[in-house]
This record gives C-alpha cells, sequence and structure tokens, in this order.
C-alpha cells in the first residue's frame, strides 16, 4: 500500500502539493489527472525518494521507498516517458528492468494482464501516449 499523510512540498513561495492524503491500496491501478502544475509528478518524485517533502510522509508498504530493500518489487512507476526506448516494446523494456531486479518473467506478464496492456504489449513503446 502506498500511504501519503500530509504530503506537502513547496518551491519557494510555489505550493506544489498541499497537504494530501491518499491510500493507494495494492493491486489497483491508479492514475493522478489534472493539468500542468497541478502536483502530478512532484507527488510521484515524493514517493520515489526523489524529492523530499516539505512537510509529511510518503509511505511505501508502511516504509519510506529509500527503505525498501527491493524497490522494484514494490512499486513501478515512468515518471519521464524518454526513459524508456522508443523502439523497444513496452514488455521488451519491463522484462529488462525485471531481469536486472531479479523478478520473474512471468510477473512482467501478470503485470501487464492487470493493467489491461496484455495486448498492447509488443507494441513498440513509442507508439504509446
Amino acid at each position: 500500500m502506498i500511504t501519503l499523510w500530509g504530503l506537502t512540498k513547496r518551491y519557494g513561495d510555489v505550493l506544489a502539493v498541499d497537504s494530501l492524503d491518499l491510500e493507494v491500496r495494492p493491486g489497483r491501478v491508479t492514475g493522478f489527472l489534472g493539468p500542468n502544475g497541478a502536483g502530478k509528478s512532484t507527488t510521484m518524485r515524493m514517493v520515489l525518494g526523489l524529492d523530499h517533502p516539505t512537510s509529511g510522509q510518503a509511505l511505501v508498504g508502511g516504509r519510506p521507498y529509500r527503505e525498501l530493500d527491493r524497490p522494484l518489487h514494490h512499486v513501478g512507476a515512468v515518471l519521464d516517458a524518454r526513459a524508456v526506448h522508443p523502439g523497444r516494446s513496452g514488455r521488451a523494456h519491463l522484462l529488462a528492468l525485471a531481469r536486472t531486479h531479479r523478478i520473474p518473467d512471468r510477473r512482467v506478464d501478470e503485470v501487464l494482464e492487470q493493467v489491461g496492456l496484455a495486448p498492447v504489449a509488443r507494441r513498440r513503446a513509442g507508439t504509446f501516449s
């Protein structure tokens, strides 16, 4: 489970995330919707420990992401589409990540099925929006 309590991020005078409380339960696909500047990426960066909150907490399985022994066994995220080679299929990209983190190949197919991407998993990642 991902739990956010009072998660707040300020950049000087700019309030990027304002006291966000949220629980994301295991097995759920959760998306953030909002206009540019709404704090979606900033929230994800705080969950993944890439940015530090001004106040509040972001926990994955009850612990900060940075304290997880094998973080990709708990959370997968792509914050920048440029992180995926456009000529590689979505499945091939996930397989490469799985193999470098000792995650079984079958888990890639399970996750693709779970999130509804199994039918397009072999398409080139550059064709996804």
